[in-house]
């Protein structure tokens, strides 16, 4: 049966390996440190926009309240996306004001990605399935769901919606890690899980993430929605500080998540802080960490200490490989089991740089799933999370040679696969 298991996990890397990479983040253009940020990203086709000052959200209670402000102050619509989606006892009155909502006549699109009811977390005790929502006149589109067409399909299988995203009215905008589930807003005790959402104004971004929204609703929709229906409160920018940020919209395929992690890794002078979550990296994603760290620059990486056994030996079997970069590479330490597992994805670089959205850094992320990621220049925000970072940072220990020796076993490699691809 192992063998049989291993013969599978190595088909599976040849299926994939020959179709997906992230080599775009070697390109002489990418590495080209000399080049303005403003001019690759343009060059890249990532859209440059102005935002407010973010509105960080890194306990699950308080965006489950949040979101139920923002939902019960909609007057004309609200788009939200959520890999992960299901009502539990403590959702109840996030979803009863969705559905109210939804009866009063605001417009509510709701996605949800097609595995949202095999979810294996402990939301699986709690959850509760949305058909309801239907039932109020919310327009659900259930992303690829099971099936057995899908089953058959390997590749398109693969292929999730794992975007976390929230639009009300064309004026309150959102975007982050979290999903709209037990584990991620509804638990109280160390079953939540620790993660980030992001709220700011942007007239700009809604307006794209409008553009994208329409068509790839359309396409994948019964219903047609006109993208002229959904205004943008062009107003909610004035008189607050603004500051530049790019935002990347992944499609499966689209090389955009690797030429923007690519570039800010190639552009570090003298810091790089990672919250990867799951750290499943292929030989691109390793020389880009590596370079950058032989350039001088100082990249400390925590992985969370994850109680699933199948997550923990695959990230374990690769920090083998996660050391060849030359990086401070921690793990949080045991004591954390009672704070929940650490989801957030994050990226600091030189103390002024953020990365934020849903993208986990890794290599599924990166080829096979539909991701948000947002990069904000500014300084203040930077200093905020690096120190949010340095709190994680304080309940973590080194992973040494020894110990990444001793995980590096044949038993955890079907994980490792799994996970890379799976992750």
């Amino acid at each position: 049966m192992r063998r049989f298991l291993l013969l599978c996990s190595l088909g599976i890397v040849l299926l994939f390996s020959s179709c997906t990479n992230t080599r775009q983040m070697l390109d002489p253009y990418v590495l080209d440190s000399q080049i303005p940020l403003n001019e690759k990203y343009a060059a890249f086709s990532i859209p440059e926009v102005q935002i407010s000052t973010p509105i960080v959200y890194q306990d699950g209670k308080a965006w489950r309240d949040r979101i139920k402000e923002l939902v019960e102050g909609a007057q004309d619509y609200i788009i939200t996306s959520s890999f992960l989606a299901s009502s539990s006892a403590e959702l109840e009155d996030l979803y009863a004001a969705i559905v109210q909502k939804a009866k009063s006549g605001v417009r509510v699109y709701f996605v949800v990605d097609g595995i949202g009811a095999f979810d294996m977390t402990d939301t699986r005790y709690h959850l509760i399935p949305l058909n309801f929502l239907r039932d109020s006149g919310v327009h659900i589109l259930e992303f690829n769901p099971m099936s057995g067409t899908r089953l058959i399909s390997t590749v398109g299988l693969a292929v999730r919606d794992h975007r976390k995203f929230v639009i009300v009215d064309g004026k309150h905008l959102a975007v982050g890690g979290m999903n709209l589930n037990y584990i991620s807003i509804g638990a109280t005790d160390d079953q939540l899980q620790r993660d980030s959402m992001y709220e700011f104004y942007s007239p700009q971004l809604c307006t794209i993430m409008l553009d994208h929204f329409v068509p790839w609703w359309n396409d994948r929709s019964w219903e047609t929605v006109r993208r002229e229906d959904f205004s943008v409160d062009q107003t909610t920018l004035d008189g607050l500080d603004t500051y530049t940020a790019w935002y990347v919209d992944q499609h499966p395929d689209s090389k955009k998540l690797s030429q923007l992690y690519g570039t800010m890794i190639a552009q570090a002078k003298t810091s790089i802080e990672v919250l990867p979550f799951l750290p499943f990296f292929d030989d691109s994603m390793l020389e880009a960490f590596r370079k950058a760290s032989e350039r001088g620059v100082k990249i400390k990486m925590v992985i969370p200490f994850d109680k699933r056994e199948t997550n923990r030996k695959g990230i374990e079997y690769m920090t083998k490989q996660l050391l060849t970069m030359g990086i401070d590479l921690r793990v949080e330490s045991e004591k954390v089991r009672s704070l929940g597992l650490l989801h957030e994805k994050l990226m600091i670089i030189d103390d002024r740089y953020v990365l934020v959205g849903s993208t986990n850094v890794n290599y599924r992320s990166f080829n096979l799933a539909y991701e948000t990621s947002l990069l904000i220049d500014d300084a203040a925000l930077a200093l905020q999370l690096k120190d949010h970072f340095a709190a994680l940072y304080e309940n973590t220990i080194p992973i040494t040679e020894d110990m990444a020796d001793s995980w590096h076993t044949i038993d955890a490699l079907p994980r490792y696969l799994f996970g890379f691809f799976g992750g």
